[in-house]
């Protein structure tokens, strides 16, 4: 994490929209168009190139298996897929519009630029190639998808940026919801089995480096880069590692854990920085209430527009 109630995703804007799309089954559909916001239309090509993006992600997170499975709702995971999809296409045309009437636009070099940045992320042109045929995507449609998450993030910023809120707001924040403000950060080593783990446990003890060790020895190749950093980590957000999390709790800054055993294997985690104090959060409360702020001007634009959706789920 970079921040405390932000998480970043690859060629995703993530908003907290608590609204529910009604869907307008009665009216006849114009060809090929799953939504019309404010007189423009959402094509069902574009919606089609969009859920096949969420539909790869959850498949290679959670299994093919999983996307078919129903809730109480009596709604599939794919189902609920094509909703977040329609949702994500509804809001983002809506911010869309809204930055056109304020003249925020982004240049085909800001464009290029990007993609250089993703490509060099990614491992070069051909590691793209992958990716792109991964989630069978084209390069037309890749360029506009950065074309337009760069306008939504400047739209965001923009916004922010003309925010002024107070420290008095902020303290008075952190009063009232403090018992929930607990940011930590941590780093961990991976092993597959105890004996292994025991192994480290014992090479710690004797003075060996835990970065050192997580990059030598640690089986999560991604965290090991960075010496076995995990970021910052907020309690009840570390989906499915709910263990090192506890553990985290229980250390003070700089000591480590006994064994963690999870899912993955067995775990040696450490306490990097604990931040429960209002002069440790302050700058991320700021930048919360900033966003929150943010997504309920996003909520208005919806509440206001003229918002028609077409999309049969069950096709």
């Amino acid at each position: 994490m970079t921040n405390l109630y932000a998480r970043t995703r690859f060629l995703t804007l993530s908003l907290i929209i608590l609204l529910v799309v009604s869907l307008v089954g009665c009216q006849k559909a114009p060809e090929g168009v799953v939504a019309i916001v404010n007189g423009e239309e959402i094509r069902e090509e574009d919606f089609d190139a969009e859920f096949e993006i969420y539909r790869e992600t959850y498949s290679r997170e959670l299994g093919e298996d999983a996307l078919s499975q129903v809730g109480e709702d009596g709604t599939s995971l794919e189902d609920q897929i094509k909703l977040i999809t329609i949702d994500t296409l509804i809001v983002e045309r809506l911010i869309l519009q809204d930055a056109n009437e304020k003249g925020i636009a982004v240049t085909d070099q800001d464009v290029d630029e990007r993609i250089e940045e993703l490509t060099e992320a990614l491992g070069g042109e051909e590691e793209l190639d992958k990716f792109l045929e991964d989630y069978s995507l084209n390069r037309d449609f890749f360029t506009d998808h950065i074309r337009r998450a760069l306008i939504l993030e400047r739209h965001n910023q923009e916004y922010i940026d003309g925010l002024d809120i107070n420290k008095d707001e902020a303290r008075e924040f952190f009063e009232t919801n403090k018992e929930n403000l607990i940011v930590l950060r941590g780093s961990h080593i991976l092993l597959k089995t105890e004996e292994d783990a025991r192994k480290i446990l014992e090479r710690l003890e004797d003075g060996e480096k835990f970065e050192d060790l997580a990059i030598e020895e640690s089986e999560d190749s991604v965290s090991a880069l960075d010496g076995g950093d995990l970021g910052y980590i907020i309690p009840g957000s570390y989906t499915g590692f709910e263990e090192i999390e506890d553990a985290l709790l229980e250390l003070e800054v700089g000591s480590i854990s006994d064994l963690v055993e999870t899912e993955a294997g067995f775990h040696i985690v450490r306490l990097d920085e604990r931040k429960d104090t209002f002069e440790k959060l302050e700058e991320d409360i700021l930048e919360l209430l900033k966003n929150q702020k943010y997504r309920s001007f996003v909520e208005d634009l919806r509440d206001d527009g003229k918002i028609k959706v077409y999309l049969d789920i069950n096709k």
